[in-house]
């Protein structure tokens, strides 16, 4: 499923350049990304908030998304821990989706 979205993803916003699927750590049924995109702002000060895309909240095959966008330089300070991720969120384990694979 998170490879689904990950090419819908990548196919869609010119933007992005790798997404993080960070499974580990994660409530069951919820998929969270971390998406590198160069086409957003800096955002300098404030934590990392992701957006939850709101997908299937219903049903046996329910699941949350949730994305949190980043610029290339953020990504190399989380890289370099000098940037948080949001709480509970982990690069441990993370499986990387690029256009070039989809």
């Amino acid at each position: 499923m998170a490879r689904g979205y990950a090419d819908r993803h990548l196919k869609t916003d010119p933007g992005i350049q790798t997404i993080y699927y960070l499974p580990k750590d994660a409530p069951e049924r919820e998929i969270r990304f971390v998406e590198v995109n160069e086409l957003i702002a800096d955002r300098e000060n404030g934590p990392l908030e992701p957006l939850d895309f709101g997908v299937d909240m219903g049903g046996a095959e329910a699941h949350t998304l949730l994305v949190l966008d980043i610029t290339p330089t953020q990504w190399e300070k989380i890289e370099k821990k000098d940037l948080q991720l949001p709480q509970g969120w982990r690069l441990e384990g993370s499986i990387p989706f690029s256009l070039q694979k989809a």
